[in-house]
């Protein structure tokens, strides 16, 4: 309708989340209407400041990624992605200002207990620090910063491979009837996150068709478990059940996969003492973040292409399995050269112990003659 045709034109003064207000004109045909329609502005207003001065920790953690990125080299930039994904996995949708120094040291105990190594538990602690000192600094936030008061255990190992060895999967394969055996193995097979086993539910399974729904995560409040669906598309998605998997889980059962004595999924603490439990009767060094690299390492040697993959990892970028898969490749020509070497190491000491052998027969021959010689010329005089 031409704005001449409204009776009333008002201007309206919109507060705005940085505290200035932004002038907007509401044409209306009455009274009424133009009440409605500049409360219906003023409320949307208010929202708005609040989603500004209440944020959760996704929307300040991927605004302090894309304004860190100028400041920084691409490479120290890459580093930081790793970490920043977990961060976002484990408090994306929290308000940063829920998120206190427990939560952050929980998730910091965590990782520990499960195996991952100093270095990897450290970079977390930098990668969160820099994101609530964003929050607080750039963004103006009145919050503290919970990071401060937290530490990394001191007894964290060193960094482990990213590859399991392959005795390691062994034991992962034979242990399924362990404790929370069936955890690492349905990772093996599945490569699915942390989160995502953890919310997996017997009915998430078809087991007539062999297909894994996966359509949740489990996230932690103060411990407590709570269910989100997935962010992105990428994150919902259909598995392939493989039978080695299909042939140890019940197909009579209902409910979460895994639960406690009471049905409910596992909070936070007991999932980390089962995790690690598991890890200290099969006496090995693993994390879940390997198990999931194993299973990647299975579609490579199987051929599946990068694309693929990529949707079965539940990646939202091609370029992030591309690295996976370039990474183990990288890996399988160093294992094979490591056994090159040591194939040629292994026929170089045994020509050396084959030549010493046969200079310890000339000279025992050498001995030999000159002994007979002697006698010889003892006889002739």
């Amino acid at each position: 309708m031409p704005v001449k045709d409204y009776k009333i034109r008002r201007r309206v003064y919109v507060p705005q989340p940085d505290g200035s207000k932004k002038e907007k004109v509401v044409y209306a045909h009455s009274e009424k209407q133009f009440t409605e329609k500049k409360n219906e502005i003023l409320a949307e207003a208010e929202k708005a400041i609040d989603r500004a001065n209440n944020p959760t920790f996704s929307e300040i953690a991927l605004e302090w990624n894309e304004h860190h990125e100028a400041e920084i080299s691409y490479n120290t930039w890459s580093s930081y992605q790793a970490p920043l994904n977990n961060l976002i996995e484990e408090f994306g949708d929290l308000l940063i200002k829920e998120i206190t120094a427990r939560d952050i040291q929980c998730f910091l105990d965590e990782m520990y207990q499960s195996g991952y190594a100093k270095q990897t538990i450290n970079l977390r602690k930098i990668t969160a620090d820099l994101i609530f000192k964003y929050a607080i600094v750039e963004k103006g936030l009145s919050i503290n910063n919970p990071v401060v008061n937290t530490k990394v255990n001191n007894n964290a190992k060193k960094q482990l491979r990213e590859l399991p060895d392959d005795f390691i999967i062994e034991k992962v394969k034979d242990s399924v009837d362990k404790p929370f055996g069936l955890f690492a193995y349905l990772i093996l097979f599945t490569g699915l996150r942390k989160s995502e086993a953890a919310a997996l539910d017997y009915e998430d399974i078809d087991f007539k068709n062999d297909i894994i729904n996966v359509n949740k995560s489990i996230y932690y409040k103060n411990s407590k478990p709570f269910v989100k669906p997935p962010k992105t598309e990428s994150g919902k998605r259909k598995l392939v059940l493989l039978s080695p998997l299909k042939n140890v889980l019940p197909t009579n059962k209902t409910g979460h996969i895994f639960a406690n004595t009471n049905g409910e999924y596992l909070t936070r603490s007991q999932f980390t003492k089962s995790w690690y439990n598991y890890l200290h009767e099969l006496d090995i060094e693993l994390t879940i973040h390997q198990l999931r690299h194993a299973y990647a390492t299975i579609l490579y040697d199987a051929g599946v292409d990068v694309k693929t993959a990529s949707s079965m990892l539940g990646h939202s970028k091609v370029e992030t399995t591309l690295n996976i898969y370039t990474h183990i490749k990288k890996s399988k020509v160093t294992s094979a050269a490591d056994k090159i070497e040591q194939y040629l190491s292994a026929n170089e000491k045994n020509n050396a112990a084959n030549q010493a052998e046969l200079i310890k027969l000339l000279r025992q021959e050498n001995e030999n003659l000159r002994k007979q010689l002697e006698i010889l010329q003892k006889s002739i005089t």
